[in-house]
Order: C-alpha cells, then sequence, then structure tokens
C-alpha cells in the first residue's frame, strides 16, 4: 500500500507538471503570436477612418473623466488655498517694537557632573547685562529661563534687559524700596542644545531634570554671594525658590519639573510661562510627548485638589493670532489651576501692549518686554525666603497689570476726605446730567482762576436723581489724560489721575456761584481702562496715546451730588465727558453661522449712543469662525457741520472669561475671532469646581467708544471671512490632516488591492485616486465627516445621564473632539476630508513624477533584471544587521527612513522596466504613498538622534530601540522587493479567507485612524506596521497559497482558467524567451482569450 500511494502522488506529480508545461507554452505561442500581429499590424499606416475613430475614443475618454479631473483639481486648489491661508491670513498685523541689550553670558563651569548627568549635554549660564550689572556672582533674587522647542539660551536677554532696567529707573525714583526688598533680578538660563521638545517626550523628561539640578546648584550660591553682597540695612533671606520663566515648551519643561523625583519641594513658587501650549501637545508626533501631557496635567490638578500646590501661580500668556507657531486655545490654564493660583490672558488685551505676538517675537517684542519687567519688579521682596511677595497679593499685582481694567471689579469702600470751598475756584453744576469739557472751557476756567491761584481746580458736579433710588445708575467718565499732565504719573495707580466725589451742600449759596461752600468725600474708583488710540502700520517706537475711560456704578444714599474735579490752568490740553446714566444694557444678538451663509447680518442697537455703547453676540465658542464686521457710525446732523468728532471710534473685543481682548481705533473694518478652549477634555476625573475655574463662555462682546456729540447712533454689519476662517482650521486641527490622509493612502492601497484580485490589473495610484471620486467614495467620506460629530454629540447628550464621566470623556475625546453647536462643527470635518484628498494627490503626484525622471534617467546609465527574489545570503545578512543596529545603537526610525529609501530606490528600478513587470511597478508605487504616511512620525526622533550624536550623547529612549515597531515594514520590504503581492482570487476556503481578512485589515485602519488618531496621530505609525505585516504574511503565503490552488486546479474542468503563479515568478519566466510581453499577460483570462 505505501508503495501504491507513492506511484499515485508520483503520477500526479507528473501530471500537474505536464499541465504546467502545456499551459505555459501555450501562453509564450499566444504571446508570440500577438506580437507578430502587432508587428505586422504597426508596419501599415492606419486607414483614416482608424484615425477617426482613435480621436473619437480619445475625446470621450477625456469626456467621460473631465468631472473626476475637476474635482480633484478643485481639491488641490482648496489644499493649497489653506496652506496660503496658514501663512498670508493672518488678521492682525505685527507691530512691534525692538527692544536692545547688552547682553554677556557666563557659564557655570563648576555645575558640571558631580551636580547632574546632562552636563556634557546641557549647559547653565549667568546673564549680565552691560552697564547695570558690574558683579559676576548673583547676589539678588534667582530667575531661571527656560527656552523652548529648538531655543537659545541666548533668547533671555530681552526679559533680563529689561527688568535690569527697569529696576534701577524704579530704584532711582524711590531708593527706600531696596529696605523693602527691591534689590533686582539674577537671570539665569539654560542651554538645552536646542532640542524638538514639542515632539520628543523624552526630551521634555531630561530637560526637567536638568533643570531641577540647575535649581539646586543655584540655590547652593546664594549662602555666600548674599553675606558678600549687602545691598540694604534690612536683613535679607536666603533663597529657598526660584522664579521660572520658560518660553514655548520651556514653560511644559518647568511644570514637569514638579513631578520628578529629583524636585525640591518649594523650589518654585511662580512660574511665568510665553506661548506654552498647556493643555494638549501641538504636534502629536510621538506617544511619550502625550503621556508627559497627561502626567503633569494630573499631578498638577490633584496637587491643587490636595493642597501641595496652594503657594504655587501660574500666569500663561500668548500671543494670538500672529502665533503660527501654536495654538493659543491651549494656553488656557483655567482648567488646570483655581483662579487663586493662575490666570490666562493674550497680548492683545495688556495694557500698553495691544498687540497679537508671533512664536518668537513674545520674547524681544519692546512692548511685551517693558511690561513684563514691570511686573517683575512690583512682586520681588528679598525680605522673604520665596523672594516674592506673597500669593494673594502677588497675584493681585499680575491681575492688575495684565487684565483688562473694564472687566474688574470696584474697590470696595470709600475715602473720608472732607473739602472745603478753599480748594475750588469754579464749580459748575452739569446741564442735562452730562458734563462735556473742551480745552475752550477748560481754559476759561483756568483765566477765571489765574488771579487767585495757580493750583486752582474746578469741580463739575452731577445731581443725583433720589427718585426710585441709585441702583441701576453708572457715572461714565472718558478723558484725556493730557488735562493732568502736571501731575506725577504713577503707571501702577492711573487712576489716582482723576478725582471722583460725592457730595453735599454745606451752605444757601446758589450752587451755580463761583465760590461755594461744599463738602466732598472721595470715593474709591475701579483702575482706569486704557483706550489706545493706535493704528496698524503707527511707528511702534513712539508711545502710543490712550484715552482713560472710568465706569463706577452707583449707591450712594448719603450724597446729593457726584463731584468731577480736573484742574483749571492756562494752556491746556485734552478734553473730558461723563455722564450720569442707568446701567448700560448690552444690545444682544443671537447669531447662527447657518444665517451669515445666506447674506450678512445687521445689528443697529435700540438704545442712545452713550459714551460707551455695549453689543453681546450670543455665538458659540467657535475658534474657527472669523467674523467680517464694519462699523458704520451715524452722524448727528445738529453737530456734525459745526464741530468735529474729538477722537476716533475705538472698539474692544472681548468674553467674560477675561482670557481674549482687542482694540481697533479709527478702523471701520474689522475681523472678529476669538480663542476658545481645546476641544478634547481632560482624560483624568472631573475637576472640582470648588477647586478650578470653571468659566463659562457667555458670547461675544464688542464695546463702541465714540464721541456722543458728534454720532447719534451705530451699526454692526457682519458676515464670514473665510479666507482667515481656513486659517484658523489648519491651526487647530493641522494633525487632523495626518490622519485623514492615511484614510486615503489606505483606500488607494485597497482599492489598487480589490482591482488586481477581480481584474487581475494593478493601477497606479493615480488611477485609485481617480476611481475613488469616481465610484462615490468622496462624497461617502464628506458625509460620514459631516455626520460622525452629529452622532457624537446627540450620543453624548442622551447617554448624559447614564454614562460615567470618564466614559463621557472618553467619548467626547474621539474624532475631532466637541467644540459647540455651530456650523463648523459639521463643515470642518467635510472640509479636512477635501484636503486631505489633495494633499495624497499631490503626494501621487510628486512621487510619480520623481520616479519616472530617476527611471528615466537610470534606464539611460544602467541596465535593470528583472528578479524573482532576493538573494537568501543577502536577505539574511541584512536581517542580522537590522536586528543588530535596531537592538543596540539605531533608533527603529531610522531604519525606517532606510527602508523607505530602499524602497524609493525600487520603485524607480522597477519603473525602468514598467513596460514589461507594469502591475510590479504599480505595486511598488502604491506602497511607497502608504508608507510616505508614516515619514512624520519618524522624523522628531531622527533629528533628536542627530542633535544628541553632534554633542556625542548616547543615551537614547528604551523605546527607540522596539524590533516590533519595524517588523511589519521590514518584512514586507524583504518579500515584495521583486514580487508582486498573489491575486487572492478563487472559492478556495484559503484564498477567500484571506481576501476577507485582507479587506477586514484596511478597514480596521480606517476606522482606526478616522476614530482614534485624528487626536493621536501617531498612533498611526503602528497601524501602518501592522497593516504592513498582514500584507508581508500574504507574501509570504504565496508559496504555500500557489500549492493549494495547483492541487485544485487538477480537479477543475478548465484548469487554463486556474491562476498558478504570482505575477512576478511568471514575467521573470516568460522575460527570458519573449522580448515584448503584453500588459495583460499577467491576467490568465487575459491569455486565454488570446489563445481562442
Amino acid at each position: 500500500m505505501p508503495a501504491t500511494h507513492s506511484n499515485a502522488a508520483s503520477g500526479n506529480s507528473s501530471s500537474t507538471s505536464s499541465v504546467y508545461s502545456t499551459r505555459l507554452t501555450a501562453r509564450l505561442a499566444a504571446t508570440a503570436q500577438q506580437n507578430a500581429a502587432d508587428t505586422s499590424h504597426g508596419s501599415e499606416p492606419l486607414p483614416a477612418n482608424a484615425k477617426q475613430t482613435m480621436c473619437s475614443k480619445i475625446h470621450r475618454h477625456i469626456r467621460s473623466r473631465i468631472g473626476t479631473l475637476c474635482l480633484l483639481l478643485a481639491t488641490v486648489v482648496v489644499g493649497l488655498t489653506t496652506a496660503h491661508s496658514y501663512f498670508h491670513g493672518q488678521s492682525d498685523t505685527p507691530n512691534c517694537g525692538m527692544s536692545y541689550s547688552r547682553p554677556r553670558y557666563i557659564e557655570q563651569t563648576e555645575f558640571g557632573r558631580s551636580w547632574t548627568r546632562y552636563s556634557a549635554k546641557y549647559k547653565l549660564y549667568l546673564y549680565r547685562e552691560g552697564g547695570f550689572d558690574v558683579h559676576d556672582q548673583p547676589f539678588r533674587i534667582p530667575v531661571l529661563f527656560v527656552p523652548g522647542n529648538a531655543g537659545s539660551h541666548k533668547q533671555v536677554r530681552s526679559i533680563a534687559a529689561a527688568s535690569s532696567s527697569a529696576f534701577v529707573k524704579m530704584v532711582g525714583e524711590s531708593p527706600h524700596l531696596v529696605d523693602e526688598g527691591c534689590v533686582g533680578y539674577d537671570f539665569f538660563t539654560v542651554g538645552l542644545n536646542e532640542e524638538l521638545t514639542a515632539l520628543h517626550g523624552y526630551s521634555i523628561l531630561e530637560q526637567a531634570d536638568f533643570v531641577n539640578d540647575a535649581i539646586r546648584y543655584i540655590l547652593s550660591l546664594y549662602p555666600k554671594t548674599r553675606a558678600k553682597h549687602q545691598l540694604s540695612q534690612t536683613k535679607m533671606a536666603l533663597p529657598t525658590s526660584v522664579v521660572v520663566v520658560g518660553h514655548s515648551m520651556g514653560g511644559v519643561v518647568a511644570r514637569t519639573a514638579f513631578t520628578l523625583p529629583n524636585h525640591i519641594v518649594g523650589s518654585i513658587h511662580a512660574i511665568f510661562t510665553l506661548s506654552t501650549p498647556h493643555n494638549n501637545p501641538t504636534a502629536s508626533l510621538e506617544r511619550h510627548v502625550e503621556d508627559v501631557y497627561n502626567t503633569i496635567n494630573q499631578f498638577w490638578r490633584r496637587g491643587f485638589r490636595n493642597g501641595t500646590l496652594d503657594d504655587v501661580s501660574l500666569v500663561s500668556i500668548a500671543g494670538g493670532n500672529l502665533d503660527s507657531m501654536i495654538n493659543s486655545d491651549y494656553a488656557f490654564v483655567g482648567d488646570l489651576a483655581p483662579s487663586r493660583n493662575a490666570l490666562s490672558v493674550l497680548s492683545s488685551g495688556i495694557n500698553d501692549v495691544w498687540l497679537s505676538l508671533d512664536h518668537q517675537s513674545i520674547l524681544w517684542c519692546a512692548q511685551m518686554a517693558h511690561k513684563f519687567s514691570a511686573m517683575m519688579v512690583r512682586i520681588m521682596d528679598a525680605r522673604q525666603p520665596t523672594q516674592l511677595v506673597p500669593l494673594d497679593e502677588r497675584m493681585a499685582v499680575m491681575r492688575e497689570l495684565l487684565y483688562p481694567s473694564i472687566d474688574g471689579e470696584v474697590s470696595e469702600g470709600v475715602m473720608d476726605k472732607p473739602m472745603g470751598s478753599e480748594s475750588y475756584r469754579y464749580v459748575r453744576l452739569a446741564d442735562n446730567d452730562e458734563v462735556k469739557l473742551h480745552p475752550v472751557d477748560v481754559r476759561a476756567l483756568a483765566d477765571y482762576s489765574q488771579t487767585r491761584s495757580r493750583k486752582a481746580r474746578a469741580l463739575h458736579l452731577l445731581p443725583l436723581h433720589k427718585e426710585g433710588g441709585y441702583n441701576g445708575q453708572v457715572v461714565q467718565v472718558l478723558y484725556d489724560p493730557q488735562l493732568f499732565a502736571d501731575q506725577p504719573f504713577d503707571a501702577s495707580q492711573t487712576n489716582v489721575q482723576l478725582a471722583l466725589l460725592g457730595c453735599n451742600r454745606n451752605s444757601t449759596h446758589n450752587i451755580a456761584d463761583a465760590d461755594v461752600n461744599v463738602l466732598c468725600t472721595t470715593l474709591s474708583i475701579p483702575k482706569v481702562t486704557k483706550l489706545p488710540l493706535k493704528r496698524d502700520g503707527d511707528d511702534p517706537n513712539l508711545p502710543v496715546h490712550s484715552l482713560h475711560y472710568i465706569e463706577y456704578p452707583l449707591s450712594l444714599d448719603q450724597y446729593e451730588y457726584v463731584g468731577i474735579e480736573v484742574p483749571a490752568k492756562p494752556g491746556i490740553q485734552g478734553f473730558l465727558q461723563a455722564s450720569l446714566t442707568d446701567q448700560p444694557q448690552a444690545t444682544e444678538k443671537t447669531i447662527g453661522n447657518t444665517q451669515l451663509l445666506v447674506q450678512p447680518l445687521t445689528i443697529v442697537p435700540d438704545h442712545k449712543l452713550g459714551v460707551r455703547s455695549r453689543i453681546k453676540l450670543n455665538v458659540p465658542e467657535d475658534p474657527f469662525i472669523v467674523y467680517r464686521t464694519k462699523l458704520v457710525l451715524r452722524r448727528n446732523p445738529a453737530t456734525a457741520l459745526s464741530q468735529e468728532a474729538k477722537f476716533g471710534p475705538v472698539v474692544r473685543q472681548s468674553d467674560g472669561r477675561r482670557f481674549e481682548s482687542k482694540f481697533w481705533y479709527d478702523q471701520h473694518t474689522l475681523d472678529l475671532a476669538i480663542h476658545g478652549r481645546g476641544a478634547y477634555l481632560p482624560t483624568d476625573s472631573e475637576p472640582s469646581n470648588k477647586t478650578v475655574s470653571s468659566d463659562m463662555w457667555d458670547g461675544l462682546y464688542v464695546d463702541v467708544w465714540a464721541d456722543p456729540g458728534y454720532y447719534a447712533g451705530l451699526e454692526l454689519t457682519l458676515c464670514i471671512n473665510w479666507y482667515s476662517s481656513l486659517n484658523r482650521m489648519v491651526k487647530r486641527y493641522d494633525m487632523a490632516l495626518l490622519a485623514m490622509s492615511f484614510v486615503w493612502a489606505s483606500l488607494v492601497l485597497l482599492h489598487q488591492l480589490r482591482v488586481w484580485n477581480s481584474d487581475g490589473k494593478f493601477p497606479g495610484p493615480l488611477q485609485a485616486i481617480e476611481r475613488l471620486v469616481r465610484n462615490g467614495t468622496l462624497a461617502g467620506l464628506v458625509v460620514a465627516a459631516g455626520a460622525t460629530p452629529l452622532v457624537q454629540g446627540l450620543v453624548a447628550h442622551v447617554m448624559h445621564d447614564t454614562w460615567s464621566t470618564t466614559t463621557l470623556v472618553w467619548w467626547n475625546n474621539l474624532f475631532l473632539g466637541v467644540r459647540g453647536g455651530s456650523i463648523a462643527t459639521v463643515a470642518v470635518p467635510a472640509l479636512l476630508v477635501v484636503i486631505a484628498l489633495g494633499f495624497v494627490l499631490c503626494q501621487a503626484i510628486v512621487l510619480t513624477a520623481v520616479c519616472a525622471l530617476a527611471s528615466w534617467i537610470g534606464s539611460h546609465i544602467t541596465t535593470v533584471n528583472v528578479k524573482t527574489a532576493a538573494v537568501p545570503g543577502r536577505a539574511l545578512a541584512a536581517t542580522i544587521a537590522f536586528v543588530v543596529f535596531v537592538s543596540t545603537f539605531v533608533p527603529y526610525q531610522f531604519a525606517f527612513l532606510v527602508i523607505y529609501l530602499a524602497q524609493l530606490i525600487t520603485v524607480v528600478r522597477t519603473q525602468i522596466l514598467s513596460h514589461k513587470t507594469p502591475n510590479l511597478a504599480h505595486y511598488q508605487l502604491g506602497l511607497l504613498l502608504f508608507w510616505t504616511s508614516s515619514l512624520p512620525y519618524c522624523a522628531p526622533e531622527l533629528l533628536v538622534w542627530v542633535r544628541n550624536l553632534s554633542v556625542l550623547w548616547f543615551d537614547d529612549a528604551p523605546a527607540d530601540h522596539n524590533l516590533v515597531s519595524m517588523v511589519g515594514y521590514f518584512a514586507l520590504r524583504m518579500l515584495a522587493s521583486y514580487n508582486i503581492v498573489p491575486r487572492l482570487r478563487g472559492s478556495g476556503v484559503c484564498v477567500r479567507r484571506l481576501r476577507i481578512v485582507t479587506y477586514v485589515c484596511f478597514a480596521w485602519a480606517v476606522v482606526c485612524a478616522w476614530v482614534v488618531c485624528m487626536r493621536r496621530p501617531y498612533v498611526l505609525y503602528s497601524v501602518n506596521n501592522a497593516v504592513s505585516a498582514w500584507l508581508a504574511l500574504v507574501q509570504f503565503a504565496d508559496i504555500p497559497l500557489r500549492l493549494v490552488q495547483s492541487a485544485d486546479s487538477t480537479r477543475s474542468t478548465d484548469v487554463a482558467l486556474q491562476p498558478i503563479r504570482s505575477t512576478g515568478c511568471l514575467l521573470a519566466e516568460s522575460a527570458a524567451t519573449s522580448p515584448k510581453l503584453d500588459r495583460n499577460a499577467n491576467s490568465d483570462e487575459a491569455i486565454s482569450r488570446k489563445q481562442r
């Protein structure tokens, strides 16, 4: 029996071999006959009707695809327009003044290996400003500057120079402040090798570890230096903490230092951050960056709850619209720390700055440097171990200097200051509850009082109406500070220029008489709001003139008049307008973005134009939409011809969070936009409302200050500025474009495989993209992108009471997150789909063109032969080298780059033989396009690795030597070098299962990219690796698959119609005998048709 079975097996093998030989001979004969026919036809000229038929076919081919080509062209145009908007669609104009310094950087050479293990990689410097700092030893209050992503230690110079200048000026004016602890600052700065901390999480941890070591070293210097340099008779305490200033990712590094084991508790009490993305990473190209953010944000939230961070202040200042490096939404820290400890503000709303700043100019801009230094010198106190004033006083100073005062609260209480008649040489009762003081009037007052006193003052009285009480009434005062030019000006207390008094009559004289006896009490009023009279393009080096505005709510039952005290002297300039009105009510208007799609919206306030008019726009917290606003002021016909407006209109945009405000002067076309909070919620437990600031969005406010004597009313007309809106969309979802591009790249390769399995022809990437557009895939993705956030929000609303907080947060953070309910919720994802298609199309065009050009050049230089497989010895050597280098020295990202370049070379080689192997050439190009989506995730680690090699630093992150992260790419590269993926066609169980699993694998990749990777695009690298691993497995299964198909073919009736070999092997066999192989020869059905 064994012998019988053996003979039977031998017979079957012989039969199968004969079948193979017969089929191959017939196939080659048919090919030769077809080639001979083509040659014979090619030698004869085509008839006229044949030429017309060919032209008509070409014409019909172009007409059938004109719609698709136009649609593809439209996607490219939309993508290029969006890119142009990203770089040139800023609605703000940069207008920074240049700051100057005379820096010296003294390297701390003693801070070596004994202090930190990073001494060979990072450096610590002491900054000294020429002309101010004469000692090379630190003895003042220590400040540590931490640069950001690819930043230099020299970036500290503008802030340090401005702080030194402000300190010298302050001490020169008030020398006694030195005895109160104002001794100046010693600025230290760290050189961090200009590492890309925004892209590399391990670098954040290393730099934070180094910062802790640097703080420990800095504090060790002061016991000796403080004793040597005694600045005051008052004893100064030895510092136990360091003030930290971080730019960009330097702020994240400073916050990370709190979480490390080498952190000294209490060594940091104040952190100032400039353009720092606190909530989410700007570029999620690496998993470790996301892990670091999750760790530090959870630590800080819990630290404020359990009291470990109670004495720490966190101030975040962001640049706003001009910052194209980070999304200023992420600079909001209200969700990380309570309002007692933290504040967030954009530079456009800071007094005396009033500018949007780009990512670098926030450090060197003269206006910002001077404001920052003014804040720093007011919070120093060397008498305290923390070297700072207490937390509450510190935060009060920073709110006063950084927050717009109009959003502040009125100081409580009044100051009793009785004044007799000798204090006033002129008293005037206001007419119609308004005071309008012009220079002519003031000069008249000065002439009247000149004979009596050179220091005479005028008192204007507004009568209080006691009917119904005073609740709901306010005094609005707008004046030019030139009225008080003779008074000493204190920038920290701008409200001392104007006195607001509560007065009662103290005599029976007529109130309009020149000399009356009134008794007044000085009232505590809020800080003055400055209204900048600054236009775009004004000289930034000139001081900005501003008007001062005060709004005071009344509750004065004991007074008959509100008095406004102004000087009366010769040659006075400026003006003053005051009115007593009811509490100004904002004109509210609810705006739907769908309404603005149809036509612009015009808003006309229904109240009389006052000194200040407020319009509230109830719009969603949507940072994508830019509202183009036109301001129209209607002139008062009674006064417009006889006088001119005293000042142009001043417009201010703000919201209830005090995070963002912005001013325009004498401009009638404005662009209103907001910076909202991030779309993704924190992943830890829900913060307590008692601990963490929970400022809710309350709409957008537009305040207009105009001359009520010249203008009678106003109106606003709003529409959507689409071009600038594209810019804001890209800033917030630039990383989501990577995920969307991966979706398209996966669908392109999937379509190529489907056509290959069904028709035996592997289309090129451009053909696949065209087909995806024609078969409705583009339309389906656009609809799905618009419907996903709607379904996401609907499910969250329905399950709000059922799901836990953790589940709701997880659900919210899928896809693109949740950003309110405006039209942008639907439009932005749909637009991202279109832009990503254009992006992938551009990639395909560039790769095709580059490979075609390289193959044309290569075809004239060398001869390339088709190989069926790599040499076993060479493949084994490459595998061993790959394992050794990735496991020890080379990061796996570098290995992927080598694989990608090898694949690019393979594509060029197969393009040279594309006339013989078109399917193989298209397959290799499709793989190259598919792998292109993984390149961005390798760039950060490669750049950091090269930077570390330049300083001979070889300590890499352990995860950088993970072999699993390269298995799929390497295996597919080794197996598919010169062989195409086998056709998964047929009714066999193995073939059908492989085909189904392949399609499911691609579907899983698309869903994963769609749902999860919009926020975490770094996951796409692993997804791509997994898909590549499966394709490698299918490629490896080519041999047993052919054995199964061969066994099935012996039992089939039509043996000639069954596929038996992969295309790569078949072409290799036929290339030796046929110099010209038809492009459809790899399809068994086509060959059979030729045989018939």
